[in-house]
């Protein structure tokens, strides 16, 4: 007999309510276990329930440790991060440097190249003065005309 094909019962414990649907579930699935063991006695499942309970626990703390390497992994790899982000700032601000003193280089070198070049012409220009000051007279006046024009 079913109850499933009479109307549902309703029956209260307390504040509980159960159906009588629900009741039929928990009749079969007491029916069920005595059916899987008919001497009735829980020998066979003690030790399988326990060491069921054993791997259960043992997979949780397996678990546990795992997150935790996984998290001890994760703030290792952050503060590697983070240092070389801070490395890599160090670095950028020496290149920075090192680029600005070559720009300063660079300039002091092509100021220095120019003067160069004025010192040459000057020593060219004193050097032929003196030629033409040890030079006969005729030579001289025509250094001297040619510095005017």
């Amino acid at each position: 007999m079913s109850s499933t094909s009479l109307e549902p019962v309703h029956i209260c414990f307390d504040d509980a309510t159960i159906t009588g649907d629900e009741i039929t579930e928990i009749l079969a699935f007491l029916q069920s276990d005595t059916s899987d063991n008919p001497s009735g006695s829980n020998e066979l499942e003690a030790p399988v329930d326990e060491r069921k309970r054993k791997r259960t626990m043992s997979n949780r703390e397996s678990a546990k440790r795992s997150r935790l390497r996984k998290k001890r992994r994760f703030e290792d790899l952050t503060e590697e991060v983070n240092r070389l982000k801070s490395k890599n700032q160090e670095l950028v601000n020496q290149l920075a440097n090192v680029l600005s003193c070559g720009n300063a280089i660079s300039k002091e070198n092509n100021r220095l190249k120019t003067e160069s070049v004025c010192l040459e012409i000057r020593l060219l220009e004193l050097y032929r003065f003196l030629v033409a000051m040890q030079s006969p007279i005729s030579t001289r006046l025509n250094y001297i005309s040619k510095l005017k024009i």
